[in-house]
């Protein structure tokens, strides 16, 4: 089998490749930045990676073509925008005209495929309390953040040209999730970088936002084998939510990650880290994608913090670690 992914070398992207390399397909992986990760490397086998804007219709097209595939995973995303216009433009310019682009050229190739359109639970919106029961595919869709917007905006037009194109195209709604490799802009990440930072300094503060908030959380490469499993089960369509069902309060995440660490570290609530606006709680229902699917998350969240944290011990051995600058608000994704 071969698979077309957009969004190759990133965070879940990666993930996703090296799942689908162990089951032995081949994969051609487009990413609008090759030094992204590179750890992720092309091996003339099984793995091909090439550099391209999503939004570049003939680069696009012509590896479509070239390549064929029976299954195209369309991850590449913007996660988050500061309130300017140039930052919501290229929000939009990568989740929707994106997606416009990879469906017209999956059309003008003749490729009647399944695709997979990686959503997002923040499409949901908050909960009405802790009290109400999880969210499930047949919500009111009530994005709050700019990210939730274009995601609805983005799996509207897909499969509106879906259907348009007689394509087989199917949507995960992840909520939230981390694991290794995650970027430091993501909450659980940045409070593991900073562990890791005091780690190597003996001690040290832990800079926080918003520790309230409720999430729902998953590992990544449990997420990864939702869209696998989801892309490759005969006879699904529609939407399926990825999510464990139960929601933690993001201090547990904190406080998860410091009964990891080696030295004692401080927390500090950093204004800065606060975000403008941030969904407070979200549970979602999983029962769909275990019911039509089989799939449930296998790894406990306790492992995933503690492989978070080696991931930032591992990368930051033998740096010289500095405070860089404080970012504008920090996002559980």
């Amino acid at each position: 089998m071969k698979a077309f992914i957009t969004g190759a070398n990133g965070f879940a992207g990666t993930h996703l490749v090296n799942l689908l390399l162990a089951e032995r397909w081949r994969v051609l992986g487009v990413t609008n930045d090759l030094g992204l990760n590179p750890d992720l490397k092309p091996d003339g086998v099984g793995l091909r990676l090439e550099e391209i804007d999503v939004c570049h219709r003939k680069g696009l097209l012509r590896l479509l073509e070239e390549f064929r595939p029976e299954v195209v995973f369309h991850l590449a995303a913007v996660t988050g925008a500061g309130l300017t216009r140039g930052a919501v433009d290229e929000l939009y310019r990568v989740n929707v005209a994106g997606t416009q682009n990879l469906m017209f050229c999956l059309m003008e190739a003749g490729l009647l495929v399944t695709i997979l359109v990686t959503g997002s639970g923040a499409v949901y919106g908050t909960s009405a309390s802790a009290e109400a029961a999880p969210i499930p595919e047949t919500a009111r869709l009530s994005p709050e953040t700019l990210y939730g917007a274009s995601k609805l905006a983005q799996e509207s037009l897909a499969a509106a040209l879906g259907r348009a194109g007689r394509m087989n195209v199917l949507v995960t709604r992840a909520f939230n999730y981390t694991g290794p490799g995650e970027g430091p802009g993501m909450a659980s990440s940045a409070f593991a970088r900073q562990i890791a930072e005091c780690e190597m300094m003996g001690g040290g503060t832990v800079r926080v936002g918003n520790l309230d908030s409720y999430r729902d959380y998953c590992d990544v490469r449990d997420v990864v084998r939702a869209y696998f499993m989801v892309a490759t089960r005969p006879g699904v369509e529609g939407v399926f939510n990825v999510c464990s069902g139960r929601a933690i309060r993001m201090r547990q995440i904190l406080d998860g990650l410091t009964s990891l660490s080696k030295v004692k570290v401080n927390v500090e609530v950093d204004p800065a880290r606060v975000r403008a606006v941030d969904t407070s709680y979200q549970r979602g229902d999983c029962s769909r994608i275990r019911e039509l699917v089989g799939w449930t998350p296998r790894i406990p969240l306790e492992r995933t913090l503690s492989d978070v944290l080696d991931f930032w011990r591992e990368k930051l051995a033998g740096t010289r670690v500095e405070r860089g600058p404080r970012p504008k608000g920090e996002s559980s994704r």
